[in-house]
């Protein structure tokens, strides 16, 4: 069996107490194989803020990485080399590569497509794509080495026991909405007869919580599907900078929640099942404060 805890969207300059908060609990429940923070150091994921946000996670990096978010893509630099980069991500992470963190950078790569990498774990292969600038330059940014990349990630192990990580999510019901600048992305997820080759898109960005039933390839949004024909999608950017009410976007079928702050935790076992939950640390969480199981879903895989 093996853990995962997800946040997003709360480390940074402005964003009080909870974030160490949320952190503090990860870590006191001594099970983690991996922490991934979905994105956002705030305000602009310039090098001070991530020394914040170094901070607020206790400066201990062994089992975590980051996909970047749009936030941190807003300190951004540009050579012949390196392409355009996320700079204050970039020199975080280079500080703190493996085995010091999960995170590695590919200097062989430009752009967004240095961060994107995978973990297998426990049967699972995990997927970690930048679409930090999806708002305005859709994934995969006109490189379709990515789109490659992706492919074989997604083809290299038998089955659909895969996660996807972003900070954009397919579908979301918040401030932001829906992002079609990762349609590609998503359609991507699936084999060429819409059959899913993943069984959960994860992300932030909207600062609140969002659970979908499985969703086709084609027309996410007009509802779910058997598990058999659709991925679930889990957002979750409800990591301490503050919360959104629902505006736009998809309403989920499974869950929302916009008044507290929340940690995911993906429980996975080598039979190919795999549990989702939102623990819910309400409107002002303290140290030693237990969360509530807010909700979540399971689903079993065939062996193979």
């Amino acid at each position: 069996m093996s853990v995962i805890y997800w946040t997003s969207d709360g480390a940074g300059s402005g964003t009080g107490t909870v974030p160490a908060v949320l952190d503090r609990w990860i870590l006191a429940q001594g099970d983690a194989n991996l922490i991934v923070y979905g994105g956002d150091v705030y305000n602009v994921g310039s090098e001070a803020e991530y020394a914040v946000f170094a901070g607020q996670i206790g400066g201990d990096l062994t089992l975590r990485c980051q996909v970047p978010g749009n936030h941190d893509w807003m300190t951004s630099e540009e050579s012949a080399a390196s392409g355009r980069i996320p700079a204050g991500y970039e020199r975080f992470w280079s500080r703190h590569t493996p085995p010091a963190s999960r995170q590695p950078i590919d200097t062989a790569k430009k752009g967004g497509a240095r961060y994107e990498h995978w973990i297998d774990l426990d049967g699972w292969r995990l997927i970690f794509v930048d679409t930090g600038l999806a708002e305005h330059s859709p994934w995969p940014v006109g490189d379709d080495e990515r789109l490659a990349w992706l492919r074989a990630a997604l083809r290299g192990t038998p089955g659909r026991a895969k996660l996807l990580f972003s900070h954009f999510s397919r579908l979301s019901y918040g401030l932001h909405g829906d992002s079609p600048g990762v349609d590609r992305l998503w359609r991507e997820l699936f084999d060429e007869h819409g059959a899913p080759l993943a069984v959960c898109m994860i992300a932030g960005h909207d600062h609140n919580v969002s659970l979908y039933g499985p969703r086709p390839r084609n027309h996410p949004g007009a509802g779910s599907v058997p598990f058999e024909r659709g991925i679930h999608l889990m957002v979750n950017g409800a990591g301490g900078a503050g919360h959104y009410h629902p505006h736009v976007g998809t309403r989920p079928d499974l869950l929302a929640e916009s008044d507290g702050f929340c940690v995911s935790r993906i429980t996975l076992t080598r039979g190919h099942s795999a549990r989702f939950e939102i623990l819910n640390f309400g409107a002002a969480p303290d140290v030693g404060e237990q969360p509530s199981v807010l909700g979540g879903f399971e689903v079993q895989l065939e062996p193979g």
